[in-house]
């Protein structure tokens, strides 16, 4: 009778296990992380101005605009003027809230490096490659 695990058998599950382990310790490593950078994240606040100072939009870690301040001159301007306005300084501090957010989670994400994820391997486990997984996925409002 033939052993059913030949010794390559037994080195390739003894080597996957390893990846497997060092796979899940990065992840340990990685979620620890997670929880002061979302924290923070939350916190930020971004702003930008137009050229003239009459507009100023605050965004958060996201984009999304929370705040905007209009001088007195930018009412006197006309509406297509205030409205380009108000679009080039909402898109440039979004630009700059997205540059913040992906130097804030370099490190978590750098820690992953050239691993398989994790789903690639065991389907249904956390994903390496998403530190933040979209939660609104099964989000059913509608707008």
């Amino acid at each position: 009778m033939t052993d059913p695990l030949a010794p390559e058998d037994n080195d390739f599950r003894r080597q996957a296990r390893m990846e497997i382990n060092n796979m899940l310790d990065a992840y340990e490593e990685q979620k620890a992380s997670l929880a002061g950078i979302r924290a923070h994240l939350d916190s930020v606040r971004i702003q930008a101005s137009s050229v003239d100072d009459t507009v100023t939009v605050s965004v958060d870690s996201a984009g999304i605009v929370t705040e905007i301040k209009l001088q007195p001159a930018a009412m006197r301007a006309k509406p297509d003027d205030l409205a380009r306005k108000l679009t080039e300084v909402i898109r440039e501090a979004a630009a700059h809230a997205g540059k913040y957010t992906a130097e804030k989670i370099a490190p978590v994400t750098d820690i992953v490096g050239t691993l398989p994820d994790l789903p690639d391997l065991l389907p249904g486990a956390p994903s390496l490659r998403d530190p933040f997984p979209d939660s609104t996925e099964d989000d059913t409002r509608s707008y």
